[in-house]
């Protein structure tokens, strides 16, 4: 029964989903040979820069809303009537489509990280250098200290922990201000919810970085067994960067997303 309400979200929502992705790509085609050909017209290579970033921003942004939309018609709207006659329990329901949202969240991630490499290589052949002149900075802060690669896996380990995190806590949310405790607010309840979901997981993130004693040391790329407070309190008085970085929050986003779809 969850392969067939997996792959039914498919069939309801792949086609739209791929008309938006497709869309903006070839938006951003678009934009980024506008800005290869007008790279030596300052205002106008200014003004395509602009609108291409902003549809690198706003392609997966517009995706999740279609799913989340589309989550809480089929669920909670005038379709979810129908949704709860299916013989499953609502958990095997919450899961295929937070599953399915992980998937598309994943392709549109995909899509944006080869719409930055082409945006960066637009940005080099602008200023007259290559792309891995135009990368190196960022290259130089990921390996700050010698970490080598440690520093990038970690941000992309957590990025996408991250991503995926949010998009279930936001389903868990959704359907937690449905019940009836709450559905006298109607949409109302969810929204609240997603704000204090924002306040909360900030507070979270930020304690649990500093205070849980799991850290990336960046000199040597180890995750040692210390706390990054003491030299966290230490950057305001010598100004000395921290040598770690806490690892706290990779761990409380999936449990926090865990506690709020279980309930």
């Amino acid at each position: 029964m969850f392969r067939t309400l997996f792959a039914e979200e498919a069939r309801t929502q792949l086609s739209r989903n791929a008309a938006v992705m497709g869309i903006c790509s070839v938006v951003l085609l678009g934009f980024l040979g506008l800005w290869w050909l007008l790279a030596r017209v300052g205002p106008l290579a200014v003004l395509m820069q602009m609108a291409s970033m902003a549809v690198i921003i706003a392609m997966p942004a517009i995706v999740l809303v279609q799913i989340a939309v589309e989550y809480w018609q089929s669920m909670y709207g005038q379709r979810g009537y129908l949704t709860m006659t299916v013989p499953v329990r609502g958990r095997v329901l919450f899961t295929a489509k937070a599953l399915y949202a992980c998937a598309m969240a994943l392709v549109a991630g995909a899509l944006d990280l080869a719409g930055l490499v082409a945006w960066f290589a637009v940005l080099a052949h602008a200023t007259g250098t290559t792309l891995g002149e135009v990368l190196a900075p960022l290259r130089d802060a990921l390996t700050v200290g010698g970490s080598g690669p440690a520093l990038a896996t970690f941000f992309i380990v957590s990025s996408l922990v991250g991503l995926l995190t949010v998009i279930v806590e936001i389903g868990a949310v959704m359907s937690i201000g449905a019940q009836g405790r709450f559905n006298h607010l109607d949409i109302g309840a969810p929204l609240i919810g997603i704000v204090l979901l924002y306040v909360g997981n900030q507070v979270l993130a930020l304690a649990s970085t500093l205070l849980l004693p799991v850290s990336l040391d960046i000199t040597t790329g180890d995750v040692v067994a210390r706390m990054m407070l003491s030299q966290f309190l230490e950057t305001f008085r010598t100004g000395v960067q921290p040598t770690v970085i806490g690892m706290g929050s990779v761990v409380v986003g999936p449990l926090l997303a865990g506690g709020l779809a279980w309930w």
